[in-house]
């Protein structure tokens, strides 16, 4: 998938503000990112062998207001209540997503985490709105595998497969 840089800036800027409300998204040269707590959001992406198949894993880098690397799990840690960790989350995705098929031009699967967090306050529907999200851009879910954590319930897991995604348990 290849979207020319005014049209990815474009859509950046007509993405429906419920889904990431007051996190702002940009583009420089180094690619899409987010601001979070006067923090700045980027992906980086690492191959890892998953069952002899080789899949790039998104991870979050997480940048203080002063240069200095924050794990990410500290970010996390500061969104408060349902709406504040949906977001966050959501963002991350998004921006790991854009980085990966838009702006590298990478083939498919990317691996996605999706904070543990998250299924605390999620209550169905689970990744309609990401796919949603993905739709903004002319991307599919079937290119995406969400990494969930072990225990959730099938109708969880179903929601996201209806929706496109694949699953994975993660183990990290």
């Amino acid at each position: 998938m290849h979207i020319e840089r005014s049209r990815l800036v474009s859509r950046l800027s007509e993405l429906p503000a419920q889904w990431v409300a007051g996190l702002p998204l940009g583009l420089d040269e180094q690619g899409v990112y987010g601001r979070y707590f006067k923090c700045e959001l980027r992906s980086q992406f690492q191959q890892r062998d998953v069952g002899g198949a080789l899949l790039t894993h998104a991870a979050l880098r997480a940048i203080g207001p002063e240069g200095e690397a924050l794990d990410g799990s500290k970010l996390f840690s500061l969104a408060a209540g349902a709406d504040g960790l949906l977001k966050l989350d959501r963002l991350c995705r998004l921006i790991h997503t854009l980085n990966h098929f838009v702006l590298a031009g990478q083939p498919a699967p990317l691996v996605l985490p999706i904070h543990p967090r998250l299924f605390e306050y999620v209550k169905g529907a689970h990744g309609r709105t990401f796919a949603r999200m993905l739709a903004h851009f002319e991307l599919s879910p079937t290119s995406i595998v969400l990494a969930v954590p072990g225990g959730l319930p099938q109708a969880v897991l179903d929601n996201y497969l209806g929706e496109g995604f694949a699953v994975r348990l993660s183990r990290d």
